[in-house]
């Protein structure tokens, strides 16, 4: 399993938006939609800590097991690329809840979730500390 922007997954096959919303334009079919790992919309204006927060509760009544199983069923024995919008690097700015998702699949299952393409600073430093401990 991956993650990515919509805008950087081109046209593989096993792309899973986790968005609320998907781009109107620039973004080839041919993609699935698993809301369960979307935010709600009003998360989107919160302050990231109250965001954080929220999103990993919300993730904690979830099974990872479960949902790894269903994102991995639904693309058909392709690898899952979890997509939303923003795009790297990320930054205590520039931050997104699919990083959120792929430490919370690290620190339940041990299975490491990197995005697809880049070659950055480890993601995983943009996603506060507290949390990977609270999971």
């Amino acid at each position: 399993m991956k993650t990515a922007s919509w805008f950087n997954a081109g046209s593989m096959a096993g792309r899973v938006g986790i968005s609320l919303g998907v781009p109107r334009r620039g973004v080839i079919g041919g993609y699935r939609l698993f809301r369960q790992l979307a935010p709600t919309r009003e998360m989107l204006q919160w302050p990231r800590q109250a965001y954080e927060g929220r999103f990993f509760a919300m993730l904690g009544e979830m099974s990872p097991r479960k949902v790894w199983d269903q994102l991995h069923e639904m693309t058909g024995g392709n690898e899952p690329v979890l997509m939303c919008f923003e795009n790297p690097p990320f930054t205590e700015a520039n931050w997104c809840h699919r990083r959120m998702v792929a430490q919370w699949f690290e620190a339940t299952l041990g299975e490491r979730v990197p995005e697809l393409n880049y070659e950055g600073p480890d993601l995983r430093l943009y996603v506060s500390p507290r949390v990977g401990r609270d999971l």
